[in-house]
């Protein structure tokens, strides 16, 4: 009867075990999707504001916005962190499980899941925060704007070259005339 339990217990830890492997391949999907989500997110982002607001002549609050983008690389950093702690601590517990150590499971699994959870808090405050900060830097800008102010890019034809200015065609050398006639 004890060893039809204790199959019955190896069995329940076994599927535990599986369960922190696709927990773990989960964290692994999305360490890479986040990475490339965020980064070309920032990015995007940050052009646009650079390309609408920076012809603007006089921006005020600009502390608003570097700190908003440095908390939105907090935000980045700490999620891609989390994620990464997750993976190690999937390979812990699974070791645990292989050692039969699963006291050691339930010991170190809130140790293990506390910066986890600090890390997502943080990731969290910090995009809400970098948001509203970026967000009211754009609201107080576009307000302040005057009708001098355009935060569309700049005309190009500034920039264009006059009509004699342009590329000519080398004139040949005066001692070869065709004959006219």
């Amino acid at each position: 009867m004890g060893n039809k339990k204790d199959k019955k217990l190896k069995k329940g830890w076994e599927n535990y075990r599986n369960a922190v492997i696709e927990n773990k391949n989960k964290s692994q999907d999305d360490f890479e999707k986040y990475i490339n989500l965020l980064a070309s997110g920032g990015i995007i982002i940050s052009l646009t504001f650079l390309e609408k607001i920076v012809t603007i002549t006089s921006i005020t609050f600009l502390s608003f916005y570097i700190i908003g983008l440095l908390l939105m690389v907090v935000t980045l950093l700490s999620n891609l962190y989390s994620h990464y702690k997750s993976m190690n601590d999937s390979d812990l517990i699974i070791n645990e499980i292989d050692d039969e150590r699963y006291e050691d499971v339930f010991k170190n699994i809130a140790i293990r899941n506390k910066p986890i959870n600090f890390l997502n808090k943080a990731s969290i405050w910090s995009l809400i925060i970098g948001t509203i900060l970026i967000l009211t830097f754009v609201t107080i800008n576009l307000y302040n704007m005057d009708e001098n102010q355009n935060p569309l890019p700049q005309d190009d034809t500034i920039n264009q070259p006059e009509p004699k200015t342009g590329r000519l065609s080398p004139t040949p050398p005066p001692t070869i005339r065709p004959k006219i006639d």
